[in-house]
């Protein structure tokens, strides 16, 4: 069966077309040429770090080594840095000698292993979006934090017992600044057994990649225990023995004043050490936190006390809320008479958590 000379031409005209348009994209895509003869052919998104971005049709986006790449061009104007320093917006093109980059008002020579950068016109060089995640990180924001635990029990026995705390964080990658209120009270069978208020701000920043200053201070008043007041004031170093991105350990070493008034009339202030180490660690589904802090007394080095707390926070169905429980200890090695020298406190709060 012959073919109609109307289909014959329209199907040349369909494939001449096809052909066109296929040699059009070629014509129009970048073109990377490897140390070993192939070529690929796609859209260079950007070179920096030793590796070169190709967007392409058959792979999407890959990312080649410079050292594998033999030369390039560009069919738009494309941003060029070179290791000497300068940096030329135009068409990349190879030659037999290396790379030419066609400005508008004039060319440059180059060859592959200058070129130190890659990026399209009206993109961020490498070293502006660097500054710009620096700057990001720098920035401070804050956080806050409500937490609410209350148990109680009725009929043979009359129980309750409260705890209330607020935190507020101003954080950035270069320092920290916290703010601390907590409130604690618990009666069984109408004996007070707790009433503890507590005050506190922490200030750290950093003075080197592992290295920080801090400075505290706190107040705190326990009836049960028969403190009227307790102010501590401390300044010092900390250094991060491990600063990643789920662990962190810090070791602090400073000096510290304390002022105690108890409500028999006694009353005790000295300097002293204040050392510490902190620990964190996020797992998947939570985070765990430690601190074990030590703090003599200049004045009567037997007079110390010593500070634990371990907590786990666990992430609730909504990212404002999660569960938090734990156990604190507070160790007096010089009590008040009648007052016991350990204090542990273990508890299960739900958290309020925004920015």
């Amino acid at each position: 069966m012959k073919s109609s000379p109307l289909f014959a031409t329209t199907a040349r005209v369909l494939l001449a077309g096809a052909f066109a348009m296929l040699a059009g994209f070629a014509f129009a895509a970048d073109r990377v040429e490897l140390t070993d003869g192939s070529v690929i052919l796609g859209k260079l998104l950007s070179a920096e770090g030793g590796k070169f971005r190709v967007e392409t049709a058959f792979a999407g986006t890959i990312s080649i080594a410079q050292d594998k790449i033999k030369s390039f061009t560009t069919d738009e104007a494309v941003n060029v840095g070179l290791a000497a320093g300068s940096t030329v917006l135009g068409k990349v093109v190879a030659t037999d000698s290396g790379l030419v980059v066609v400005a508008a008002d004039g060319q440059m020579n180059a060859t592959t292993p200058k070129v130190v950068a890659v990026w399209r016109a009206g993109a961020d060089s490498p070293e502006t979006r660097a500054a710009k995640e620096v700057a990001e990180k720098a920035k401070r924001k804050w956080k806050y934090e409500a937490a609410l635990a209350i148990n109680g029990r009725t009929g043979g026995s009359e129980k309750f017992a409260g705890n209330l705390g607020f935190k507020a964080t101003l954080e950035s990658s270069q320092d920290k600044l916290i703010f601390n209120l907590a409130a604690e009270k618990s009666q069984d069978n109408g004996v007070e057994t707790a009433n503890r208020q507590l005050a506190g701000v922490d200030y750290s920043s950093f003075f080197s990649a592992n290295d920080v200053w801090y400075a505290r201070t706190s107040i705190e008043k326990d009836t049960i225990n028969q403190l009227d007041l307790r102010s501590s004031t401390a300044f010092g170093i900390g250094h991060k023995l491990i600063k990643k991105e789920l662990q962190d350990l810090e070791v602090r070493v400073g000096f510290s004043y304390v002022y105690e008034n108890y409500a028999n009339g006694t009353k005790f202030d000295s300097p002293g050490l204040d050392l510490a180490v902190i620990h964190s660690y996020q797992f998947k589904n939570g985070k765990l936190f430690n601190l074990v802090a030590y703090t003599p007394a200049f004045k009567e080095f037997t007079n110390y006390r010593v500070h634990h707390e371990t907590t786990y926070e666990i992430p609730l169905t909504a990212s404002l809320w999660k569960l938090k429980t734990g156990i604190m200890n507070n160790y007096t090695s010089m009590p008040q008479p009648g007052v016991r020298r350990l204090d542990t406190l273990y508890f299960t709060s739900l958290i309020l958590n925004w920015e």
